[in-house]
């Protein structure tokens, strides 16, 4: 069933944005944008924890002492109407603390506080959290500790019981405060919420969640909580499927006649707006997934999945990033509604394959009911709501620096550096294609192994008691997170610059086997001098050469075979605690550092320039339109690229502002995803002409977002050469 709702006020769009907030919410966000910042001011509470801790021979404890002392001193605050309460602190520090702080992260390195590792990236057991409340968690706590069979599960669940104690101890605080303030209020509307805000707080600090306002708070509390563990900003924990864990909550309220729609609308502002007071504009992400399917298959579409539409237009923040979990039984309006959303110009949201997810995790033995909690971590990689550790992004590898090893026989043209094992130097196509895949498979083995590493010392040097208390496994095995102990654990290797692979081989194949004009001696001479002296063979690979992204069959089955080895030498692998490695083609803004480490490639492209980003066809590269984009990446069974695929899609706005626009967008996703077979697509609308304004003044541009990597990033961040980049994706119509 649809949701019912008001037309909307400004034409094409669904709401008039911040206009239709609440006043208190309208406050709220005008403060969140005026003076969010990262809590660095964390790193002093945390290096005097250490230093009292110094003698204790136990990590999980020390760091669980850390997340007491973070917990028990860190400034708690309500602002006037902030109804959804737990701040993020921000940081306004002057020159005696940014002092002090930089003495702190000198001594915390020294204790090996940090270390390689991929953390974060995950949503926590929301739907177990609200139905058990905090104290249910510490009984089992206590009563496997008294179980326990070894000293490591013993130190463990001490750590986790410490570290859960002050978690309600800072909700403790937040009931006191707003008794206090209710207390003191002048104002009777404040005063009241004030007082339901207090009670709320008394009842989730131990006990489970009754009401959908509680259900909410308690979420939050919890998803702040893990943040403050881990880091001085949200470290890219998300909400998870907020339309499903909230719903019965909603309901419930409903049919017992204690359900105010317009409250819940307002609370749901405030959630997105808090989700951008962790930090000022940066690039990174808050996810929150909707839609997708029940554990029993069917649509998991709710109303509020529509109400997360709404609101997203409502606040028109960065944070968070709105994830349609698409499949072929959503209603019409709600994906229509979903693709009109992305006119207001925030680039909310994207499109991704749920059906193709699910089954590509069954592969891997997951049960369906488990699978169907699947979320992007962050970008597009896997994790599973509230089981998984995912490892996301771990490590990248630069698969056009392969290519170059493979024509040079293992060495880079540029300094004569290895990039792989030596291999022969190949003279003809076919021998160079078995040299690729030799550097391809080192590529794979050597991002295992470099995984698996940082696997073994992130276990030892970055235990998080609390966040294992709400990842299913942890508590059952008595076992940190970091050492294994979530349901799942994976790792999630990136390869970045596949289009460059498959345009270099394109180009050798049609100008040296197919019309021999050339030869790999030519190629290699080019690509040492950086193209200087060959500019005719430059030409000839970019003007007569054809591209991926144009529907030709030989191409696609290239890039079919490029991608398609990468997961052939990954899949089967596993990580340091067992768990599945997924093949990923995710490039973050990684395409863009590689780019500057790589020599020049056979496609034409010079030496330092960025490179392709994940599978969307090469910047620059002229498309003859959407259907061959497409069809040129469906070749490769995405499901396989369960570690993260993004297929950046980029239309002239005014296109979509027409009459019909949305219907037709909504035609794309659905042919892209449920025809195809695509993994994910995510549509970009600004035109060259608004982007080259957004260069030349940046100040005017602040709220320009584009996609970079499977998330949002404000462009007016990005380097010239990432904008450049964006600017050189082909704009399409739709």
């Amino acid at each position: 069933m649809s949701l019912t709702v008001a037309p909307p006020a400004e034409r094409g769009t669904l709401t008039r944005g911040p206009e239709d907030l609440s006043p208190w919410s309208r406050a709220l966000r005008d403060d969140v944008a005026a003076h969010a910042t990262a809590y660095d001011e964390r790193l002093l509470l945390v290096a005097e924890s250490f230093r009292a801790t110094a003698d204790e021979p136990q990590r999980e404890l020390r760091w669980a002492h850390s997340v007491e002392t973070v917990l028990r001193r860190c400034p708690v605050r309500v602002r006037v109407g902030e109804r959804l309460v737990g701040w993020h602190p921000n940081c306004q520090s002057d020159e005696a603390t940014r002092a002090s702080l930089q003495e702190a992260r000198a001594y915390l390195h020294s204790q090996q506080y940090w270390c390689a590792a991929s953390e974060g990236h995950l949503a926590l057991d929301y739907p177990a959290i609200l139905q058990r409340g905090l104290d249910d968690y510490r009984r089992e706590i206590e009563q496997r500790a008294g179980e326990a069979g070894d000293e490591a599960q013993r130190v463990f669940l001490a750590a986790a019981r410490q570290a859960l104690v002050a978690l309600q101890g800072y909700i403790g605080r937040y009931a006191e405060l707003t008794a206090t303030l209710a207390a003191e209020e002048l104002d009777p509307d404040w005063r009241a919420e004030l007082q339901q805000i207090a009670a709320i707080c008394r009842q989730v600090v131990g006990g489970p969640a009754r009401t959908w306002r509680e259900a909410l708070q308690l979420a939050w509390f919890c998803l702040l909580g893990v943040c403050l563990e881990e880091s001085e900003i949200h470290h890219c924990f998300g909400l998870g499927r907020l339309d499903q864990w909230l719903l019965p909550y909603v309901v419930a309220d409903r049919t017992a006649r204690r359900l105010d729609e317009a409250e819940l609308d307002d609370l749901l502002d405030q959630m997105q707006i808090k989700c951008n007071e962790f930090s000022g504009r940066s690039m990174s992400a808050v996810i929150m997934g909707v839609a997708g399917r029940r554990p029993d298959g069917s649509s998991g579409y709710n109303e509020l999945s529509h109400r997360l539409l709404y609101s997203s237009c409502r606040v028109r923040m960065y944070f968070p990033g709105l994830d349609i979990f698409w499949h072929r039984d959503l209603p019409a309006d709600f994906v229509r509604d979903a693709c009109t959303l992305l006119r207001n110009g925030n680039g909310q949201p994207s499109f991704f394959n749920d059906d193709l997810i699910i089954a590509g995790l069954r592969r891997y033995g997951l049960p369906y009911e488990h699978a169907v909690d699947h979320l992007p971590s962050t970008c597009t990689e896997t994790s599973i709501q509230g089981r998984s550790n995912p490892w996301v992004a771990w490590p990248y590898l630069n698969l056009p620096l392969a290519l170059l090893g493979a024509l040079y026989g293992g060495v880079r043209p540029d300094d004569g550096q290895p990039v792989g094992p030596a291999t022969t130097l190949p003279q003809t196509y076919d021998e160079l294609l078995a040299a690729f895949d030799v550097q391809l498979k080192h590529q794979a083995d050597e991002a295992v192994r470099r995984g698996n590493r940082d696997q073994a010392v992130a276990a030892e040097a970055r235990p998080f008691p609390l966040l294992s208390c709400f990842i299913q496994g942890c508590l059952q095995q008595g076992r940190n997170i970091s050492h294994g102990g979530a349901t799942y654990t994976f790792l999630q290797p990136e390869a970045v610059g596949v289009s460059n692979c498959v345009d270099s081989l394109a180009a050798i194949r049609t100008l040296v086997v197919d019309r021999q004009r050339y030869s790999l001696d030519d190629f290699r001479a080019a690509l040492t001098a950086n193209w200087e002296g060959h500019e005719a063979l430059r030409r000839a690979v970019q003007r007569d050469c054809p591209k991926y992204g144009n529907d030709d069959a030989w191409v696609n089955d290239l890039f079919a075979w490029v991608a398609g080895r990468w997961c052939d030498h990954l899949e089967g692998q596993r990580n340091h605690f067992g768990g599945p490695v997924f093949p990923g083609f995710l490039g973050w803004t990684v395409w863009i550092q590689f780019g500057q480490q790589t020599p020049a490639t056979p496609d034409g492209r010079a030496a330092g320039e960025p490179l392709a980003n994940s599978l969307a066809p090469a910047s620059g590269v002229k498309l003859r339109g959407v259907p061959s984009m497409l069809l040129s990446a469906s070749g490769l069974d995405h499901a396989r690229g369960l570690g993260g695929i993004t297929f950046n899609v980029r239309f002239n706005g005014a296109s979509l502002a027409e009459p019909g626009g949305p219907e037709r967008l909504a035609a794309i996703v659905g042919t892209a995803l449920g025809e195809l077979g695509l993994y994910m697509t995510q549509i970009e609308i600004a035109s060259t002409a608004t982007l080259r304004a957004a260069q030349e003044r940046p100040a005017d541009y602040a709220d320009l977002y584009v996609r970079i990597g499977g998330y949002l990033v404000p462009f007016t961040l990005l380097g010239p050469a990432a904008q450049n980049e964006v600017i050189g994706r082909a704009e399409l119509a739709l």
